[in-house]
């Protein structure tokens, strides 16, 4: 891979993160999803291709800037996403309180000393230890 393919392709990283910055901002599903769907596919095809110019970018800083600014725009892009699902999780539970689903088991009931719905019944053996 040339300098110049490296360049161009961390070029449309960045604008294609623009892009998606954009659609998280306005909160616009449709295009947030096909910007995340194409960052995604660009990622995938770079990575394949990054082994062979991996050494050339240790002498480059200005590609180790932009690498790590385009890292740091993926975090928070990360970031503004899981906290737009959260919002759209709890609108959900607040919309439909059914669709909840217990990860835990409730403090009451028949299993209400398990700590979690999915741990099986005792058996009577080693309810209480003594030294």
């Amino acid at each position: 891979m040339n300098t110049m393919k490296f360049e161009g392709q961390l070029g449309q990283f960045e604008s294609q993160l623009a892009l998606l910055s954009a659609a998280l901002v306005q909160n616009n599903p449709n295009e947030l999803v096909a910007a995340s769907a194409e960052l995604q596919s660009m990622l995938v095809r770079f990575s394949k291709e990054l082994m062979p110019f991996a050494k050339g970018i240790q002498g480059n800083t200005r590609a180790q800037w932009r690498v790590k600014k385009i890292a740091v725009a993926l975090s928070a892009v990360r970031q503004g996403l899981l906290r737009q699902s959260v919002q759209v999780e709890r609108a959900l539970v607040t919309l439909m309180p059914t669709s909840q689903n217990n990860t835990y088991a409730p403090s009451s009931g028949t299993y209400g000393r398990q700590p979690y719905g999915s741990a099986g019944r005792q058996s009577g053996e080693f309810r209480a230890l003594s030294a």
